[in-house]
């Protein structure tokens, strides 16, 4: 359900966390949520404009990586993977060759502690569109990265965020699955958790004319990015109302059956940079309780992802402008604190 604003109403809360935003980001078509006890508020904000729709289409770019991490829990709580299964054992010869990668585990791509890099060294060819850059990185240049793919430490290493890595993870657990990452996360997350616009293949005409394009900070324009042979590290866009859905169930309200994959994948793992890491998802503790969360930036959007079980509270924020020059440098996504300012107002 969606509420209007009122004194004290959650909707005040959020023009409150996201005044400093708009005004930095005037033209941004900014939708936010807040999930609290199962009831959602959802308000869409903009200084100069017209707001956007609450059932806009965004993309997510590397929110994604949340729903790759839950596929992998899903895996392991039916006993079809375990985390600590080796590559050798899912990539065959001859796509993975090197002994070493071979050792990468499941659990560490997800983790971001396999010591792959940031992007394959591939990526920069002749064909590179900068406007979306994995958009030409197809099936036979991620064959080339395996295949010729040799590190040289053995894993795991310390926390290094890798898009190739995550984009493994994806194509690994397709392969496991059957099924392409489109249809895996629509088929065994999606249509359980009734996300009916969350999805990683083409949209419906319908959804077509929902989706917002991605602008720079300063309002132009962009196009959006594509992960065709990586879609496990970037590739799905959603609406805020989904994504309410989607913390709902992570917070345990109707997990339709997967709450044990949803909480295998928010478990810390591993320590990295004041945080720790679980499954494709990030935890902060914030006056001593933690706080579960994920954010993204691609070449047009930025977004936000958070909860916190102990408040039973979700918070998302997507939206249309990517970050601003002097925030790239000090590499703070935008949206992280309304997002974070969000949550914390309900864990006082």
């Amino acid at each position: 359900m969606t509420h209007q604003a009122s004194p004290g109403s959650p909707s005040e809360a959020i023009f409150r966390a996201t005044r400093r935003y708009l005004r930095a980001y005037p033209s941004a078509a900014l939708c936010v949520g807040i999930t609290h006890r199962g009831e959602h508020h959802v308000q869409a904000l903009r200084r100069e404009g017209t707001p956007p729709a609450a059932e806009a289409l965004y993309e997510l770019g590397f929110l994604t990586q949340v729903f790759t991490g839950t596929l992998l829990g899903l895996l392991v709580d039916r006993g079809e993977a375990k985390l600590d299964t080796p590559l050798k054992e899912v990539l065959p010869l001859p796509l993975l060759p090197d002994e070493v990668a071979g050792r990468i585990t499941l659990e560490q791509l997800a983790t971001h502690t396999s010591g792959m890099p940031y992007d394959p060294p591939n990526l920069r060819t002749p064909q590179r569109n900068p406007a979306d850059p994995y958009g030409h990185f197809g099936a036979e240049l991620f064959g080339a990265f395996l295949r010729s793919y040799h590190p040289q430490h053995p894993p795991p290493r310390e926390y290094a965020e890798s898009v190739i890595g995550m984009g493994v993870l994806g194509h690994v657990l397709s392969r496991r699955l059957r099924l392409n990452y489109g249809h895996a996360l629509r088929d065994h997350l999606c249509t359980p958790l009734g996300l009916s616009d969350t999805t990683a293949v083409r949209l419906s005409e319908e959804q077509e004319r929902r989706l917002i394009p991605g602008h720079t900070a300063r309002g132009v324009p962009v196009p959006g990015w594509t992960f065709p042979a990586l879609p496990g590290a970037g590739a799905v866009r959603s609406t805020v109302p989904d994504l309410l859905r989607f913390l709902d169930a992570n917070l345990g309200h109707r997990d339709a059956g997967l709450g044990r994959a949803l909480r295998l994948a928010h478990e810390p793992r591993v320590e990295a940079r004041g945080m720790r890491v679980g499954l494709g998802w990030n935890i902060t503790d914030v006056g001593g309780k933690p706080l579960v969360w994920r954010s993204s930036v691609t070449g047009g959007y930025a977004g936000f992802i958070g909860f916190s079980a102990e408040a039973d509270v979700g918070v998302v924020l997507l939206s249309d402008h990517a970050w601003s020059f002097l925030a790239s440098l000090r590499k703070r996504v935008p949206v992280e604190g309304p997002g974070f300012a969000l949550l914390d107002g309900y864990l006082r």
